[in-house]
């Protein structure tokens, strides 16, 4: 019996990857002919490779929170996306929308930059305290969020960061070894910034799909 709840298990969770991998492909169409179709690409020349890459991690962001604000849309939806035995209670949906809208903010400040850049940086002083307080609020949140968990949820985002950390650690090891050797160019704080972002996203959704959370 339990070989064949394994089986189950296993095959649900590749279920949902196909759906994801789906979705994904879905709107990554939509988004790229809507892109081709109406954006000046001559806008992106002053752009730096970091900045492409942050621009996918915020869209993953943005994704990953409005596909959680749907699945919280009840408590039967949440129980059958996290294959929970029992409908979600009124206190899990409120998390899942709070962790939705924080996903959100996270893509939104990582995009903020950008955008500012792209429209020319016409005000880079108020574009910063607006961040400043967009971050301020985005911390209270995941604040609360880690006070209101449980002790599954904060070992995930345990896991996550040790993981992040640890494989950062090494890649910024070999890198800054390599920069001072002259052998690698020079990274902007930007450029780490982005690069750890787009790792812990990573680790989270692989701790997540290890732990049955995602």
């Amino acid at each position: 019996m339990s070989a064949l709840q394994n089986q189950s298990s296993i095959a649900t969770k590749l279920l949902k990857l196909s759906g994801y991998a789906l979705t994904g492909a879905v709107f990554g169409f939509c988004f790229g002919w809507l892109f081709i179709e109406y954006v000046d690409l001559q806008v992106f020349d002053a752009l730096r490779w970091s900045d492409l890459v942050a621009l996918v991690v915020a869209l993953m962001l943005v994704a990953g929170g409005l596909s959680v604000l749907a699945a919280s849309r009840n408590g039967r939806a949440l129980a059958a996306v996290t294959s929970a035995d029992a409908p979600a209670g009124p206190s899990e949906i409120r998390d899942m929308r709070l962790q939705a809208v924080v996903m959100i903010g996270s893509g939104l400040l990582l995009s903020a930059p950008i955008a500012a850049t792209l429209a020319g940086n016409p005000a880079p002083v108020l574009t910063l305290i607006a961040i400043a307080v967009v971050f301020a609020a985005h911390t209270a949140m995941n604040l609360s969020l880690w006070r209101r968990g449980d002790e599954m949820i904060r070992r995930v985002i345990l896991e996550a960061g040790a993981l992040a950390f640890w494989i950062g650690q090494a890649a910024l090891f070999a890198w800054a070894a390599a920069e001072r050797l002259s052998v690698a160019p020079t990274l902007t704080a930007w450029d780490i910034l982005v690069v750890v972002m787009g790792l812990y996203l990573v680790c989270s959704m692989t701790v997540g799909l290890r732990r049955g959370l995602t």
